[in-house]
């Protein structure tokens, strides 16, 4: 099976490292592309997707778009930002608008990956228990949903999501069901 990661993170840390652990476990041929290194210009609504299937703009986004094509699973991953996905993650989105009207991706599979942060800010009480932990949960499984709903408007199947949070995927990893 050929399975290709999409990290939508600026950095090469916890996302990214989930992402390469979910793909270990597989044994899948596998990429990853990190959106941060990748020329993925914002969409400026032309609208010629609409009719033609294809983006007028050319960038990175051709490669991408034949790989997705080509996968049979495909690993989105962002960190949370404000509820949601990341900016990099969020602009490739909006420029995958080409397969809502070709239906290219219909019935691929994905799994849905986010890493939640605010490991400099954690606070624990008395017991050892942190104090923003439901507040860091509700953020992942937000972006969860941002990513879920992509899918969704793709007819992408999403058959696992799964967040982390405090800075540490090995240890706080939580398989999340449903929307």
């Amino acid at each position: 099976m050929k399975a290709i990661g999409i990290v939508g993170s600026p950095r090469i840390k916890n996302t990214y490292n989930m992402t390469k652990t979910v793909f270990k476990k597989t044994g899948f041929d596998y990429e990853i592309i990190l959106l941060k290194d990748k020329d993925i210009k914002p969409c400026n609504d032309c609208r010629n997707c609409h009719t033609t299937f294809e983006c007028k703009i050319k960038d990175d986004m051709q490669k991408i778009c034949k790989k997705l094509e080509n996968a049979d699973i495909i690993v989105f991953a962002s960190p949370t930002y404000f509820h949601n996905v990341s900016g990099l993650m969020k602009n490739f989105m909006d420029r995958c608008l080409p397969f809502y009207f070709s239906k290219k991706l219909k019935d691929k599979k994905a799994v849905l990956l986010a890493s939640g942060g605010f490991k400099n800010m954690l606070k624990f009480d008395k017991n050892g228990k942190c104090l923003r932990h439901d507040q860091e949960k509700e953020c992942a499984k937000r972006c969860l949903k941002s990513m879920g709903y992509f899918c969704e408007c793709l007819d992408i199947k999403v058959i696992k999501s799964i967040y982390a949070l405090h800075d540490d995927y090995k240890k706080h990893v939580y398989w999340s069901h449903s929307f």
